[in-house]
C-alpha cells in the first residue's frame, strides 16, 4: 500500500513539474468539452422550454369533438375513468351555447353576444391560471331581488373572457360585478327571451381564451338549450316572473331536482376533455377514433417537439461520438507519448523497488487530474457561453426559461464519463509502463 501511494504521489508531482504539459492537456479536453456542453445545454433547453409551454398551454392536452354525438352520463363515467383523462365535462349543442351579456351598471354599453362553456371543479383550465370555479347557487341566501317587486331568482358565479369582459365594461380585476344574461327563441312565431344574473367570479387572460366566453355551471349551459329547445328550465326569469320552479324560497326543490337530471339522465350533445399529459393525447385519439369519435388535437405541435427533441438527440450522439474518438485516441497517444518519453525514468522507479502495480496507476494517476481540470474549465466555459446565449434571446423567452440549461445530474454524468474514458485511454499506456524493465536502464548506464 505504501509503494502504491508513494507511486501516486511522484506521479502527482511529475505532473506538477510539467505544468506546462499538463496546462496543455487540460485546455485540449476543455475544447472538446465545451461545446459538447454547450450544445446539450441547447439542447435542455430549447426542447425543454417547448415541452413546458406546451404541458402549460391547456388546450394543447384537450381532445375537442368534431361534431355532434349522443353521449350519456355512462359514456361520460366510462371516459373519466381512463387514466389518461384529467378532465371531462358535457358539453350542449354549439348553437344552443349562446348568451348575450349587458352590465346593468352601465346602460350606456350595448349587450354583446358571447358563447357558453361548460365548466366544473377541476377545470385545467382555470387551475393553469390560478382562477376558482364557476359556481351555480341555488339556495335562497345565495339568490338575489334584481328589481323592486320581482321574485327572487339565484345568480350563477361565470367565469368571462378577456374580451368578453372588456366590451361589457369590467376589466382583469371585476371580481364580483354583477352581469345579466339573455337567452331568447322563438315559438310560436313569437321571439321570447329569458334572462339570469351571472356574477363575475374571475377573468381569464387574453391569451387562455381569444373569443367571447363566459364559463358557467353545467346546469345553466344545459336550462340555457332547455329553454331554446322549448323545455322547462327552472331558474330563468321570463318577462319579468319567475319561471316555474325558481328557487323564491318555496320553490329551491325543484330547481334542485332539475340539476340532479342535468347531471344524471340527460344526453349531451358534446363535451370537453384534457389530458393528463402530452404522452396521453395521442392514446386518447386512439381510442376516440376506435370508438368512431371524430377528435381533433393538437398532434402536430406535439409532435414537432417530438421531432425536435429527437432531432436533437442524433445530432448530438454523432458530435459526440466523433468527440469522444478524438478525445480517446488523443488521451491515449498523449499518455504513451508520455510513457515513452520517460522510460528512462520510469526503469529507474522499477530499480528502485516500485511495484509493478504501482508502475501501473502511474499514467492512470496523471490522466485523473487532466479530467477533473478539464471538466471543470470546460464547465466555466460552458457557464459564459449559456450566459451569452440566454442574454442574446432574453427578449424571446419567459423569465421561468432558459435556452441553455445544464441541471447537476447531467453534468455529474459527464465528469463520470470524461473521467472514465480518460482511464479507459490510460490503459495501454499503463500497460507499457508495467512493462519496462529495470534491466534496461542498467544497459543504458
Amino acid at each position: 500500500m505504501n509503494a502504491v501511494l508513494l507511486t501516486l504521489n511522484t506521479a502527482w508531482r511529475d505532473y506538477r513539474y510539467e505544468a506546462l504539459l499538463s496546462a496543455c492537456s487540460v485546455f485540449v479536453l476543455a475544447a472538446v468539452l465545451a461545446p459538447l456542453m454547450v450544445l446539450l445545454g441547447v439542447r435542455n433547453g430549447v426542447v425543454q422550454a417547448m415541452t413546458e409551454r406546451l404541458m402549460n398551454d391547456p388546450r394543447t392536452l384537450e381532445v375537442t369533438p368534431s361534431g355532434s354525438g349522443k353521449y350519456d352520463p355512462q359514456w361520460f363515467r366510462s371516459v373519466s375513468a381512463l387514466p389518461e383523462t384529467a378532465f371531462v365535462v358535457p358539453q350542449t349543442r354549439s348553437i344552443a351555447a349562446v348568451i348575450t351579456l349587458s352590465n346593468p351598471a352601465d346602460k350606456r354599453l350595448p349587450a354583446n353576444p358571447a358563447s357558453l362553456i361548460a365548466t366544473a371543479p377541476g377545470d385545467p383550465l382555470l387551475a393553469r391560471y390560478g382562477l376558482p370555479d364557476a359556481v351555480l347557487a341555488t339556495g335562497p341566501e345565495e339568490q338575489t331581488k334584481p328589481a323592486a317587486g320581482e321574485n327572487a331568482v339565484p345568480v350563477a358565479g361565470v367565469i368571462l373572457s378577456e374580451s368578453a369582459a372588456r366590451k361589457a365594461g369590467l376589466d382583469a380585476s371585476a371580481s364580483g360585478a354583477l352581469l345579466e344574461g339573455r337567452v331568447e327563441r322563438v315559438v310560436d312565431g313569437r321571439r321570447e327571451a329569458a334572462t339570469v344574473l351571472l356574477r363575475v367570479t374571475a377573468v381569464l387572460p387574453v391569451e387562455a381564451l381569444g373569443t367571447d366566453a363566459v364559463l358557467v355551471p353545467l346546469a345553466l349551459l344545459a336550462a340555457s338549450e332547455d329553454y331554446r329547445d322549448g323545455r322547462d328550465a327552472p331558474f330563468f326569469r321570463t318577462a319579468g316572473k319567475a319561471r316555474s320552479g325558481t328557487a323564491d324560497g318555496r320553490g329551491t326543490s325543484a330547481l334542485d331536482a332539475y340539476i340532479r337530471a342535468v347531471h344524471d339522465e340527460r344526453v349531451y350533445a358534446s363535451f370537453r376533455l384534457y389530458a393528463r399529459t402530452l404522452d396521453d393525447v395521442a392514446p386518447l385519439r386512439d381510442y376516440f377514433l376506435e370508438k368512431k369519435v371524430d377528435v381533433y388535437v393538437r398532434a402536430a405541435e406535439i409532435e414537432a417537439v417530438r421531432d425536435l427533441d429527437r432531432s436533437f438527440r442524433v445530432v448530438f450522439g454523432l458530435i459526440t461520438g466523433a468527440a469522444l474518438f478524438g478525445f480517446t485516441a488523443s488521451t491515449a497517444g498523449n499518455a504513451l507519448a508520455n510513457v515513452k518519453r520517460k522510460r528512462r525514468s520510469l526503469g529507474v522507479m522499477r530499480l528502485l523497488g516500485f511495484p509493478g502495480r504501482g508502475m501501473l496507476l502511474f499514467p492512470v494517476a496523471q490522466a485523473v487530474p487532466t479530467a477533473v481540470f478539464g471538466t471543470a474549465t470546460a464547465y466555466v466555459l460552458y457557464l459564459c457561453a449559456a450566459g451569452g446565449i440566454d442574454l442574446y434571446f432574453a427578449g424571446r423567452i419567459s423569465g421561468a426559461e432558459t435556452v441553455c440549461a445544464l441541471p447537476p445530474g447531467q453534468l455529474t454524468a459527464v465528469f463520470g464519463s470524461v473521467l472514465l474514458v480518460s482511464i479507459a485511454a490510460s490503459l495501454s499506456a499503463a500497460l507499457q509502463a508495467v512493462s519496462i524493465e529495470p534491466s534496461e536502464v542498467i544497459r543504458d548506464v
